[in-house]
């Protein structure tokens, strides 16, 4: 086997790759060991990955969702304590909300304010409900998409070696692993749905939605990866910088996702 993105063999690497991080809720949808290189898996985590996660969106979503890193930390939301003029950090956890002050602030004044006031208000910044379309969020999807892909036809004899050699795939895959600077692959975001919102199935049990995706194929012959996360969805040309054929799709569809028109037990 060859590495997705590479293309090194992959006979030695020891890595599984998580198609949606592990920092993003994601234990279940990986590529087995060979798919993805060692090199490029740590490069990912750092350089692609992080960058996304560490944007006021990544931290803020998984902030209001309680996801935890890989060491078990959620990021907090900080705000501000105008009375004890402290700066506050809010922890989600499975019994609710915590508030203290932030490392650094001096504990003494919000003790103080907390030990004499009945009643108080904390400013906190409204958190961004969609992320910017720039770079890292494209190099980010773009090697989530790649992986989709991926993970769509493994269990092919062959699938490997085609995906690898696949020129139309070329262009992208360079662009994840180099990331041309001051240039943003085109990327269609939008929010179909609300961070905690809950579905329910035939059995009439609530679910929550933390990630989901899909391969469309367009009537001109383009691939896209719809990719949604904590409800906001994603598109992404796997073929060329643009999102024409996605546009064209949405138009003849009622500007409807196709995540929202399959069944999410089959995936």
């Amino acid at each position: 086997m060859h590495c997705l993105f590479c293309k090194a063999d992959t006979r030695n690497s020891r890595s599984v790759e998580h198609i949606i991080p592990e920092s993003l809720g994601n234990t279940e949808h990986i590529l087995p060991r060979g798919w993805v290189c060692d090199t490029c898996n740590n490069y990912f985590a750092r350089k692609v990955e992080k960058p996304f996660l560490d944007t006021p969106f990544g931290k803020s979503t998984r902030a209001i969702m309680g996801v935890s890193n890989k060491r078990g930390r959620i990021p907090p939301i900080k705000g501000i304590d105008p009375k004890s003029r402290s700066i506050i950090e809010m922890i989600k956890s499975a019994d609710g909300w915590s508030v203290g002050v932030a490392p650094g602030q001096d504990e003494s004044r919000w003790i103080h304010k907390m030990r004499n006031s009945r009643h108080g208000v904390f400013y906190i910044p409204m958190p961004p409900d969609l992320p910017e379309a720039n770079r890292d969020t494209a190099r980010f999807i773009g090697k989530v998409a790649i992986e989709v892909f991926a993970a769509k036809c493994q269990h092919v004899e062959g699938a490997n070696a085609e995906l690898v050699n696949h020129p139309d795939l070329d262009k992208l895959r360079t662009y994840v692993r180099v990331g041309t600077p001051n240039t943003t692959w085109p990327l269609a975001i939008r929010r179909i749905y609300d961070r905690e919102h809950r579905f329910s199935d035939h059995r009439a049990h609530d679910f929550e939605v933390l990630h989901e995706w899909m391969i469309l194929a367009t009537d001109g012959g383009e691939y896209y990866c719809i990719v949604a996360i904590f409800g906001v969805e994603f598109a992404i040309n796997l073929g060329g910088p643009d999102l024409d054929g996605w546009n064209a799709w949405l138009a003849a569809n009622g500007n409807r996702s196709p995540l929202l028109d399959v069944s999410r037990h089959d995936r």
